[in-house]
C-alpha cells in the first residue's frame, strides 16, 4: 500500500511539474525527445551497415573529430553561465558569455568540416559505400541542430545588446519570466546537442 500511494504520489508530482512548465519549455523536451530517436535510428542504420565496409578497420579516427569534442565541451561550460548572469542581471555578462559560446559553436563547426575533409581523404565518401554515407549524415544531422540553436543564440545575444542600450528597455528585460525561460531553451538545447555528439563521438571513436 505504501509503495503504490508512493507511486501515484511520484505520478501526481510529476503532472504537476509538467503542468507548471511554460509551454515552450515542454515543447523544447518533445523535440529532444524526437531528436534522439531519429539519432538512434541513424546509429542503427550505421550499425547494420557497417560490417561489410572493411576500409572503416584500417582507418585513423579523424582528429578533427577529438579537437571538436573538447571545443564542445569547453562551450558547454560557457552557455552554463548565461543564465546565472542573467539572474544577476548583470548584461555584460550576459553577452560575454553568449559571445564565446558563439565562437566555440562556430569553432566546433569548422572542425566538423575538417572532419569531413579528413573523411574524404580516406576515401570514404558520402556518395560511396552506404556506411560512409551515413557517417556524414549523422554528424551532419548533429551539424544542423547546432546550427539551429547558434542562430538562436545570435538572436538572443543581438536582443540583449539592443536591450542593455536603453534603461527602459533594460529594466522591461531583466524583469520579464519569458527572457529566462528563452535563455534556459537556449541553455538546456545546447547541452543536448553536447550531450548528443558525446555519445556519437565515442560511438564513431570506437569505430574505427
Amino acid at each position: 500500500m505504501k509503495k503504490e500511494k508512493r507511486r501515484v504520489d511520484l505520478r501526481k508530482e510529476a503532472f504537476k511539474r509538467i503542468e507548471s512548465m511554460h509551454p515552450h519549455m515542454v515543447l523544447l523536451y518533445v523535440s529532444m525527445i524526437g531528436s534522439a530517436i531519429i539519432f538512434l535510428f541513424t546509429i542503427v542504420a550505421f550499425t547494420v551497415s557497417r560490417p561489410a565496409d572493411a576500409d572503416f578497420l584500417t582507418i585513423n579516427f579523424p582528429k578533427s573529430f577529438i579537437i571538436s569534442t573538447f571545443v564542445l565541451l569547453l562551450s558547454s561550460f560557457t552557455v552554463s553561465k548565461v543564465l546565472p548572469a542573467y539572474e544577476k542581471d548583470d548584461l555584460d555578462e550576459v553577452k560575454k558569455w553568449l559571445g564565446f559560446t558563439l565562437l566555440l559553436g562556430f569553432a566546433f563547426s569548422l572542425s566538423q568540416l575538417t572532419g569531413w575533409k579528413e573523411l574524404q581523404s580516406y576515401n570514404i565518401l558520402f556518395t560511396g559505400h552506404r556506411s560512409g554515407a551515413y557517417l556524414y549524415v549523422i554528424s551532419g544531422l548533429h551539424v544542423l541542430h547546432m546550427a539551429g540553436v547558434m542562430i538562436f543564440a545570435v538572436v538572443l545575444l543581438l536582443e540583449c545588446h539592443k536591450t542593455s542600450q536603453d534603461a527602459v528597455k533594460h529594466l522591461m528585460y531583466s524583469t520579464n519570466p519569458y527572457q529566462k525561460v528563452k535563455l534556459k531553451i537556449l541553455t538546456d538545447f545546447w547541452h543536448f546537442a553536447d550531450a548528443v555528439w558525446i555519445v556519437l563521438f565515442f560511438y564513431f571513436l570506437f569505430s574505427f
